[in-house]
């Protein structure tokens, strides 16, 4: 299965016209993520995304201005390598996918939602770059909360020194704001771990019970001590009220990493049965999104329904929801379609991302289509040739390269493989 990466310029236009319908703009933020890891990997930056290197250069061919030639008749001051030439390319390249998010992030047309994807985005990148866009975003007050909230967390991942004063301030200035402050506290917290480490705690765990199998740039670190922990016992931490809430979410992030349907219940326990922390609970949900288990279903469910709860909980409970591979899909798109219709525009919005992203990987039912081929990032054909539909399942397997059905072949084929890191990305799940 063969994949044509859309243009840097489709993409661009996507993610900043807040006309563009969202499920399209969401498609097209994750395809500039990869297109930027996989140009980080090509011009010898960070190693810790293990993606191909195709990709970006389609795009970069697709998209990218020629360079002038560099020949032999330059002054030998002036004279650049090839490898010089390509990683001023690449360098561009990641400016462009920088500002297009940027631009994103700081245009309120987009609304809620969506900004805040914008600001998740950037802070996966990891780049000092993205950090004037974030702190400008967290640093707005009477901003959306969840904007800001997310722009904090983007900057904790990314993890720059020079943002530490930005954070402090917000804390200082929004002591009843607990989805902010507590959100700054964390990306201090980490940041500071990250710079000091911790005397405290033996050598990092070797079981791999306890490794981090997700792409995600995560908030809190598991704690090594955590091995020798239940999971009934790390339940009981990420609900105690009186832990910080950094080492409460190192438990929640020690549960994902050890999966199963104890570690799924556990967190779908704290998700309905928290009162302390919004912020705690909409992580726990986009965990819960990440592990993709069915034994989820109810919780998130439970979480959706609440008109009470929290937006940011909400949202995060419907996009889990979407990425829930097995157990009932029917009643999950029946749920998230009756809340397409939520008072709540974050909310609603997210159930339509949800079944828009399902229907465009082929986790639906119903047959692929209705998407106009011209668009930044199109919706390909998901039918074998006897025209049935591709199942999800099948749909990754293709993807990660593990084989599917007899006679798929993708509506767009070139010399690129598809990436199984964008589908990654999009669903915040595990990457092959």
């Amino acid at each position: 299965m063969y994949f044509q990466p859309p243009p840097l310029s489709k993409l661009q236009e996507a993610v900043e016209d807040p006309c563009n319908p969202i499920g399209m703009r969401m498609r097209a933020a994750y395809f500039l993520k990869q297109a930027f890891v996989n140009s980080l990997s090509n011009s010898g930056g960070s190693a810790d995304a293990s993606t191909t290197k195709v990709a970006a250069a389609a795009t970069v061919a697709a998209s990218a201005s020629t360079p002038g030639a560099v020949t032999d008749e330059n002054d030998g001051n002036d004279e650049k390598t090839s490898e010089e030439v390509d990683d001023a390319e690449q360098r561009d390249l990641q400016d462009a996918i920088i500002q297009a998010l940027s631009n994103g992030l700081g245009n309120e047309l987009h609304g809620s939602l969506m900004r805040h994807e914008y600001a998740y985005v950037l802070g996966q990148l990891r780049d000092d770059r993205c950090c004037p866009a974030l702190e400008d975003a967290l640093s707005k007050d009477g901003d959306c909360v969840m904007v800001r909230h997310e722009a904090a967390e983007a900057l904790g991942a990314i993890g720059a020194e020079r943002s530490r004063s930005v954070l402090q301030d917000v804390v200082e200035k929004n002591p009843d704001t607990p989805e902010l402050s507590d959100t700054c506290r964390l990306a201090l917290n980490v940041m500071d771990w990250r710079i000091r480490g911790d005397p405290a705690e033996p050598a990092p765990a070797a079981c791999a019970c306890m490794l981090n199998p997700y792409s995600s740039v995560d908030p809190a670190p598991p704690h090594p001590s955590h091995e020798n922990k239940s999971e009934a016992e790390l339940g009981a931490i990420l609900l105690d009220d009186d832990i910080p809430i950094f080492d409460r979410y190192r438990a929640m992030f020690s549960l994902r990493n050890r999966g199963g349907s104890a570690a799924v219940r556990e967190l779908g326990r704290a998700l309905v049965e928290d009162t302390s922390s919004a912020l705690l609970r909409h992580e726990v949900a986009y965990v819960l999104g990440q592990m993709q288990h069915p034994d989820s279903i109810s919780a998130l469910t439970e979480s959706l329904s609440r008109q009470s709860e929290h937006m940011m909980v909400r949202h995060e409970s419907a996009e889990a929801l979407g990425a829930i591979d097995g157990g009932d899909w029917f009643k999950i798109e029946a749920t998230l379609e009756q809340y397409c219709k939520d008072d709540c525009v974050a909310v609603a919005e997210s159930c339509v991302v949800a079944l828009d992203a399902a229907d465009y990987w082929g986790h639906s039912s119903a047959p692929a289509g209705g998407d106009n081929s011209d668009e930044a990032v199109h919706d390909e054909s998901k039918e074998t040739e006897s025209g049935a539909v591709i199942s999800f399942r099948d749909q990754k397997n293709l993807l990660e390269g593990k084989g599917g059905p007899a006679g798929v072949e993708d509506a767009t084929m070139s010399s690129a493989p598809r990436n199984p890191q964008v589908l990654a990305g999009h669903f915040n799940v595990l990457s092959s």
